[in-house]
C-alpha cells in the first residue's frame, strides 16, 4: 500500500510546492511561522513526479513493513542530525535518476561500485527497493491517465 499520486499547486505567495484541496484550492499553510499571504488559488498545478510521489511517502508510519514507505524515509528523513530534504533538494526526479545517484554516492563514500565485495555485484536491496518504487508509480500513472482518458 502507498500513497496516492500528490496533487500540487505552486503557491504564489511563498514559491513553495503546496497540496491542493480537491476543490483545486491550496491548503493553508506556513510561512516564517505565520499563514502565507499568498493566494488559495495555484499560479501552476505541478506534474506529479516520481521524486514528488516518493516524497509524499515518506510521511507514513510504516517504514519498518512498508519498503517503498522506508526507501522514501531513508531517501528524504536521512538520519535525526541531517536536515530533513525535500524534492526540490534532489538531483533526480526519476526512479532511474534515484538509482544512478545511489551508485554514484557509493562510488564517492568507497571508491567502488561494488555492493557485495564477495560476490562482485553493483546492486543490492536499495536497487531493488527503488525499481519496486518505479514500477508502482508506473502503475499509478497509467491508471491516473486511463481514468483521464
Amino acid at each position: 500500500m502507498t500513497n496516492p499520486l500528490p496533487r500540487l499547486g505552486y503557491c504564489s505567495g511563498c514559491s513553495e510546492e503546496i497540496r491542493l484541496r480537491t476543490d483545486g484550492t491550496l491548503y493553508q499553510h506556513p510561512r516564517y511561522n505565520v499563514r502565507c499571504p499568498g493566494s488559495r488559488r495555484p499560479a501552476a498545478l505541478l506534474e506529479p513526479t516520481f521524486v514528488r510521489w516518493l516524497y509524499a511517502n515518506a510521511a507514513r508510519r510504516d517504514g519498518y513493513s512498508n519498503r517503498i514507505t522506508g526507501l522514501a524515509q531513508l531517501t528524504f528523513r536521512g538520519c535525526t542530525r541531517s536536515p530533513n530534504r525535500a524534492p526540490a533538494d534532489m538531483p533526480w526526479t526519476t526512479a532511474e535518476g534515484l538509482h544512478e545517484d545511489h551508485h554514484e554516492r557509493l562510488v564517492r563514500l568507497s571508491g567502488s561500485q561494488d555492493r557485495r565485495r564477495t560476490g562482485g555485484e553493483h546492486c543490492d536491496w536499495v536497487c531493488r527497493d527503488v525499481e519496486q518504487a518505479g514500477r508502482v508509480y508506473a502503475e499509478l500513472v497509467a491508471a491516473a491517465a486511463g481514468r483521464a482518458a
